[in-house]
């Protein structure tokens, strides 16, 4: 009965917002927005950056470690993810509010970051013993994640 109520509260509130953006951004672990309505999101595409605004075509995008900008009138919010896919879907009603959903497989505040701590990480991929294809790879890999947090966190 609760689920069904906060179903009911949710669409209710949704009911009232037009013309916007709604954006969901959740992780396997936590969902950081759920149809949130803002103005526009920036994420780090494959292919590049890109912004997605309400009325944008549609797109289903595969995105790559880098920051990821929600902005809502004057605020703005940046998060981290390391990678995930967009999907961008016209409204379904008239309220005239597109969707865009980001699924990543982390999601970060940029401001929990820690700067430090991954400049150590990363110097101890690269110390560490490159003897096999699956060292390479894994320090490979690793340094590319790595240096895109050290990126966001700057």
């Amino acid at each position: 009965m609760a689920l069904r109520s906060a179903r009911l509260l949710r669409a209710a509130s949704d009911a009232s917002v037009t013309n916007r953006l709604l954006l969901t951004l959740t992780s396997p672990g936590e969902a950081i927005y759920m149809k949130k309505a803002v103005d526009s999101v920036t994420v780090p595409g494959t292919e590049g950056v890109f912004t997605v605004t309400n009325n944008h075509s549609l797109i289903v995008s595969q995105l790559k470690a880098g920051v990821i900008n929600v902005k809502d009138g004057s605020e703005s919010k940046d998060y981290f993810i390391s990678d995930g896919f967009l999907f961008f879907n016209h409204p379904t009603d008239a309220s005239g509010c597109c969707t865009a959903e980001v699924s990543a497989v982390e999601v970060v505040p940029t401001s929990a970051l820690d700067k430090d701590r991954a400049t150590q990480v990363l110097s101890e991929l690269m110390a560490a013993p490159k003897d096999t294809e699956w060292d390479r790879t894994k320090a490979q890999l690793g340094a590319a994640l790595v240096s895109q947090v050290i990126k966001a966190a700057e």
